[in-house]
């Protein structure tokens, strides 16, 4: 029996939910030749939303050509140029022979060694032996748009997790040259998202910075309540279950409509259901989603201070005055620097974002764990 609930990949045909006015929007801008700045918190969606939408404009527009550059392990300006190069070359050429041929009329200042990355050698990746970004840095970044113009093509590339790179030692020279290379360019556009949104508003909206107005920002939003129900009760129908409308619309509003949540309590949900959804199956399969994320949240905790601790459980028992006499005694906050610290480094780290006026957790299955793990803490 095919799985009626997905996580942990990309959500694509059945599997993607709504978004029919971000898929609108996102391929507008980019079919116009206007840069976007996709950004959202963590497992939004946002790679199923930039996938989906390219894959409807390439079947719109057949001059189109797509290249997906996923920047979460790079970890040197070499690793990236590697990156782009392979991605640029695979996104615009439809066979292993093209490609070879392609490596050969478009990229001049190194030799690259390959790697075939499947049996079926339609991927491969590429060494190219970088040894001085001054050298080799302009080609590479160029080559989307050499390839565009030598093919007649409106080549599309998108980095993932871009704000990845700004970790680099070598960020500043880098953003720099890519900047100054792609702005120039008009038969390649740009499309960069990210899950680190404090430092991804930085390098796009921070004047002081190269990408500083370079395209269009767009903040994700959650897929509505009301395109959830429907979907999960259609997954349940199509494998011979049965979900009330009820039970539907708790498990959206336990985990608010967070894409990765929905699907995985979901999932859960259906595996422990034999024909009908119980109170006892929808309270054990909450449980279990908390346990199972549990590793990796206490993982995100360990670093944290006591008054960052207690910033979290004031936000979560929904103080709005944080800086009140009350509240800074109630829950050990510290003095109106560290105050004012927390704030800052509990954002930086998307722990937390102002919500009218004052906080709330990021992750809302965070949140349930963190008041299971922090009940003296907790109302």
């Amino acid at each position: 029996m095919k799985r009626p609930f997905v996580y942990g990949e990309l959500a694509e045909k059945e599997n993607f939910v709504d978004r029919v006015e971000d898929r609108k929007q996102l391929k507008t801008f980019l079919a116009n030749g206007i840069n976007v700045m996709l950004i959202s918190p963590r497992r939004w969606g946002k790679s199923s939303l930039v996938r989906q939408a390219m894959s409807e404009l390439k079947e719109e527009d057949r001059q189109v050509r797509v290249c997906y550059v996923d920047a979460f392990s790079v970890t040197s300006v070499s690793d990236f140029l590697n990156a782009f190069a392979s991605a640029v070359i695979e996104g615009t050429s439809s066979t292993l022979e093209k490609r070879f041929e392609d490596i050969k009329r478009f990229i001049n200042v190194i030799t690259p060694s390959f790697t075939i990355t499947d049996e079926a050698l339609h991927s491969f990746s590429m060494d190219l032996k970088v040894r001085s970004l001054e050298q080799s840095a302009q080609e590479i970044l160029r080559l989307p748009e050499t390839i565009a113009q030598a093919k007649q093509l409106h080549v599309i590339v998108c980095i993932d997790e871009f704000q990845q790179l700004a970790t680099l030692p070598e960020w500043k020279s880098l953003e720099g040259k890519m900047r100054a290379e792609w702005q120039l360019q008009h038969n390649t556009t740009y499309c960069f998202y990210g899950s680190k949104r404090h430092m991804m508003i930085d390098i796009f909206g921070n004047s002081a910075n190269p990408f500083y107005r370079f395209g269009q920002v767009l903040f994700l939003k959650k897929i509505a309540r009301e395109y959830w129900i429907p979907y999960i009760k259609e997954g349940f129908h199509s494998t011979g279950k049965h979900i009330s409308t009820e039970m539907a619309g708790r498990i959206c509003d336990v985990v608010k409509c967070h894409s990765w949540y929905v699907q995985q309590l979901s999932f859960f949900i259906w595996t422990a259901t034999d024909n009908e959804v119980t109170e006892e199956v929808f309270s054990s399969q909450l449980q279990l989603l908390i346990d199972t994320n549990a590793p990796m949240f206490m993982s995100d905790t360990e670093g944290l201070t006591a008054s960052q601790i207690g910033m979290l459980a004031a936000v979560s028992n929904g103080e709005t005055k944080l800086s009140s006499k009350a509240v800074v005694g109630r829950y050990a906050l510290g003095n109106m620097q560290a105050i004012t610290r927390n704030k800052r480094r509990l954002q930086e780290i998307d722990f937390i974002e102002p919500q009218g006026e004052g906080f709330a957790f990021v992750d809302v299955v965070y949140e349930l764990w963190f008041r299971q793990q922090y009940q003296r803490y907790v109302k």
